[in-house]
């Protein structure tokens, strides 16, 4: 591994020193991790507390932060997943377990494209794209914005809780952009649902989101974050879910090509939907019990 691999292990396991205390007070039987940055720390109290782990893996492809320890339990979210897992961990496979990653309810029940135009007031004859880079509104937001404005279908763009890009393209008045700070779960479920796809980096979660309610999903390479979510775009332009573009003038042309086939936009929204796991949390927490004792 490389020295960022070790500093940003010494990093997790310091600012997880609480962990310690609050395993002390509950003395769990399991302990369920839903995120790496607790792993290196988890491993060196679970000899001295005697409970399990259990690592829910969160990315679509195991990147090597999700690597470190040997949990007694890994919960994947596919078989693509754990494939590429039983590659980087031999043995690992008999503790293996696919369920998917847990997601909101509200990304669970989709209620359609009508209906989520209705909910928001939309008009049901346009063309909308969603636009997103998470919710701290990381990557080149405001630029992607300007070049998709271009093309003419309505962008909703979501800058979360980036004030700045926010601000910034309010004064910008780009045609045909609608901005929008920080949204709540239930308006980015039914956000994802009203638009014709989505534009976004690939985070585990909000990969999972758009499978679940079928919402085609353009990965912009610029706005993902380097190693982290590059497997989880893969894994969406290989299964057919979803599309990579890597320069402007490639995401431009991609969207207006798929905007002119609205039954290959279809398709590609039947895979997602094909691929989901919306009752992840539920067979997460069947599993555990299952094993408990």
């Amino acid at each position: 591994p490389s020295s960022e691999y070790y500093v940003q292990t010494f990093l997790d396991h310091y600012c997880t020193l609480p962990l310690a205390k609050v395993l002390d007070e509950l003395r769990p039987d399991w302990v369920i991790c839903t995120h790496s940055v607790a792993q290196p720390r988890l491993k060196r109290l679970r000899k001295r507390f005697g409970f399990k782990v259990a690592v829910v893996v969160t990315d679509l492809y195991p990147h090597k932060m999700w690597l470190r320890g040997r949990p007694d339990l890994w919960l994947v979210p596919g078989q693509w997943t754990k494939d590429i897992l039983a590659q980087r961990v031999p043995g690992s496979e008999s503790q293996t377990v696919v369920t998917g990653i847990p997601i909101n309810r509200l990304f669970a029940e989709p209620m359609g494209r009508e209906a989520a135009r209705q909910k928001l007031g939309l008009s049901p004859a346009d063309q909308m794209i969603l636009l997103t880079s998470g919710g701290i509104g990381g990557g080149p937001l405001v630029e992607t914005a300007e070049a998709l404005s271009k093309i003419g279908a309505k962008i909703i763009t979501v800058c979360g809780r980036h004030d700045g890009k926010r601000r910034r393209l309010h004064k910008m008045q780009l045609p045909n952009v609608v901005v929008k700070g920080h949204v709540e779960q239930e308006e980015m479920a039914t956000l994802m649902q009203a638009c014709d796809m989505m534009v976004a980096k690939a985070g585990g979660l909000t990969t999972c989101e758009s499978l679940a309610v079928g919402c085609p999903f353009i990965v912009y390479w610029p706005l993902l974050i380097p190693g982290q979510e590059e497997g989880n775009a893969e894994f969406l332009d290989e299964t057919g879910a979803g599309k990579i573009c890597r320069t402007p003038e490639d995401l431009v042309q991609t969207v207006q090509e798929l905007l002119a086939e609205p039954q290959r936009l279809a398709k590609m929204g039947e895979i997602g939907r094909s691929l989901a796991q919306p009752t992840a949390a539920t067979l997460i927490v069947d599993e555990i019990f299952a094993r408990k004792g």
